[in-house]
Order: structure tokens, then C-alpha cells, then sequence
């Protein structure tokens, strides 16, 4: 199951892209919770919005490169037992990355509208701003997927490579679907 789980995650552009961007943003969160606490301590639990702003910033640093790392796993690594069956996606890395990051600029106002608005609201009913960091930054991904989404779908960004022009496709499609003879001795 995890190969066929792997195999979903680097041929389903609208899997791979929300996973990886909902990844990055919770990697993100977890990693930058610390800092967020410690850039309150030292700036002061009284000053909710700079701590909402240098929230954001620790965030969208550590989304960003997160973000980059899973992107290049889930559309141009091949693991080296599978190289040779499998085709190379027709996007040049960084440039599909950057332009799915570029998207994600572009509705960035809505991302810290619903983020560092919600931690603002939390820090105001006595949560701590850690905690409100997660949970708002939580449900900004939430919001921004739906929509980065529903974008993806209609413009056609999230459709998977075309195949029509690719001779191995029926290959990939094969390997992909073939037990090794370990795995068929080991079932029977």
C-alpha cells in the first residue's frame, strides 16, 4: 500500500499539491511554534500585533522551503529502484514550483486576513500566542486550500501531465501495477 500511496502522490498534481502545501504549512506551524513563543516572551504578550506580524514572517519562511523540498519529492525525485520505468514529468521544477508558490502569493492576503486575524481575535481571549499561532495559521491553510483548490480545477493547473505524447506511459503504467517476484512468492 505505501507504493501505491507514493505512486498516487507523484502522479496526482491535485494530491501532491494540496498534500505538499498542507505538509509545508503544518511542518511550518510545528517548527515556528517555538520561535513564535519565544519572539513573544521577548517583545511582550502586550504587543498582539507585532507578535501576529513576526509570527507571519517565521511562518512564511518555513513554509516556503518546506514547501520546495516536498515539491521536488513529489514531482521530479524517482526512487532508484524505479528510474528507468518511470517517466520524467514535463515541468521544469522550479519553475512549476514557483509558479504553484506564485498562486499562493497571490491569495497570501487571504492566508493572513484569515491567520493572523484569527491570532489576533485568540491572542484577545486569553490564548496564549503560541497556541493561537497554530490554531489560526491551522485554519488559514484550511481556507486557502478550498480555494487555491478550486482555482487549481478551473484553470487546469492541477491537471496531471498529458500522456498523449509520451511513448513510456504504457511502461509506467505497467511497472507500476507488477509485483516483484518477491512479492508474488511472499503472497502465495
Amino acid at each position: 500500500m505505501p507504493r501505491r500511496l507514493f505512486h498516487l502522490y507523484q502522479r496526482s498534481r491535485i494530491f501532491n499539491i494540496n498534500f505538499n502545501v498542507v505538509a509545508a504549512g503544518l511542518l511550518a506551524i510545528l517548527i515556528a511554534k517555538m520561535p513564535v513563543a519565544y519572539v513573544s516572551d521577548w517583545i511582550g504578550h502586550e504587543h498582539k500585533l507585532w507578535i501576529t506580524l513576526a509570527a507571519a514572517a517565521i511562518d512564511m519562511v518555513v513554509d516556503v522551503l518546506i514547501y520546495y523540498g516536498l515539491h521536488w519529492l513529489a514531482n521530479h525525485w524517482r526512487p532508484p529502484s524505479r528510474r528507468p520505468k518511470i517517466r520524467k514529468s514535463n515541468r521544469a521544477f522550479f519553475k512549476d514550483a514557483t509558479l504553484i508558490q506564485f498562486e499562493r502569493a497571490i491569495l497570501s492576503p487571504l492566508y493572513y486576513i484569515v491567520a493572523g486575524g484569527l491570532m489576533y481575535i485568540l491572542q484577545h481571549q486569553g490564548i496564549k500566542p503560541s497556541w493561537a499561532f497554530v490554531w489560526a495559521f491551522a485554519s488559514g491553510i484550511f481556507v486557502t486550500r478550498i480555494v487555491h483548490t478550486i482555482w487549481g480545477l478551473r484553470t487546469g493547473r492541477f491537471r496531471n501531465d498529458s500522456h498523449d505524447d509520451d511513448p513510456h506511459h504504457a511502461e509506467t503504467l505497467d511497472a507500476s501495477h507488477q509485483r516483484e517476484p518477491s512479492q508474488h512468492a511472499a503472497r502465495s
